[in-house]
């Protein structure tokens, strides 16, 4: 529908908020419009059939009960929906609780904390602080001073690590194993890359030398050198007739003693 009317996209803003208002929620099972009003929005497609008479013109006690009926059941599916994502999502997490007096890492979130995240080396969290109090499964308060930081001093079990004697964040939020990691492979890499140069350079040093070794010594190079083909030899038979220049030979080759043979003159 945008696609064709890019300058002119804020038209379309009716036509796609009916169409958002009429489509029926997978949770509510009922459409925005019909939630609100009690009835589904009229189309094109519903002026050839009648709308069912009674939810027309019914009375306005009746209808007021009409649409309580349908805010309750709305409300029953709503909390239905919000109880199986809860389960299937709790399959998955570990339970995490804390006494008043333990210690814990926090977690500084970057729209929480934006100071402190701004650059990708600093920590990602900080402690350990003391629990102060139990909010209540999912969020406590924690000993953090206000005036350094500037929040609540309330936070989610999600952001809560356990502290655990000696150590010093590695699983919870700290970067400096990871920079150090991250130092090692690129020292790994450089010298791998180093140890290839190397090795390509030696490769055509000795690619020069056997060039100009066959130079020198007028043989046949190598195949692969990209040079030109060994010299055919300037001994001829009798007749001082050489060989064809294209395809395959197409002389015999007679055989017999050395005097047979004579070096080309000129």
């Amino acid at each position: 529908m945008i696609k064709k009317n890019l300058k002119e996209w804020e038209e379309c803003l009716p036509h796609v908020e009916f169409a958002y208002n009429r489509a029926v929620h997978s949770t509510t099972e009922l459409c925005p419009f019909e939630v609100v009003y009690g009835f589904k929005p009229i189309t094109p497609l519903d002026l050839l059939p009648l709308p069912i008479h009674e939810r027309v013109n019914m009375k306005a006690s009746k209808r007021a009960d009409f649409v309580k009926k349908i805010h309750v059941k709305t409300k029953e599916l709503i909390e239905k929906k919000g109880k199986s994502n809860a389960a299937r999502m709790n399959k998955k997490r570990k339970e995490m609780l804390f006494k008043p007096g333990d210690l814990v890492w926090v977690h500084f979130r970057k729209d929480r904390f934006p100071k402190l995240r701004k650059s990708k080396l600093k920590p990602r969290g900080d402690g350990p602080y003391k629990v102060l109090a139990k909010i209540n499964d999912n969020a406590y308060s924690i000993d953090l001073p206000e005036d350094e930081f500037g929040v609540s001093n309330s936070f989610n079990v999600a952001d809560l690590t356990p502290y655990d004697g000696e150590d010093l964040g590695a699983s919870g939020y700290e970067e400096e194993t990871s920079i150090a990691r991250g130092e090692e492979q690129l020292d790994v890499k450089m010298d791998v890359k180093l140890d290839m140069e190397l090795d390509m350079k030696i490769s055509h040093g000795r690619a020069r030398e056997e060039r100009e070794a066959c130079a020198r010594e007028r043989i046949p190079e190598p195949v692969g050198t990209g040079r030109t083909p060994p010299r055919r030899p300037s001994v001829l038979p009798i007749g001082g007739r050489r060989p064809p220049t294209g395809g395959s030979p197409s002389y015999r080759t007679e055989t017999g003693n050395l005097a047979d043979f004579r070096l080309p003159t000129g």
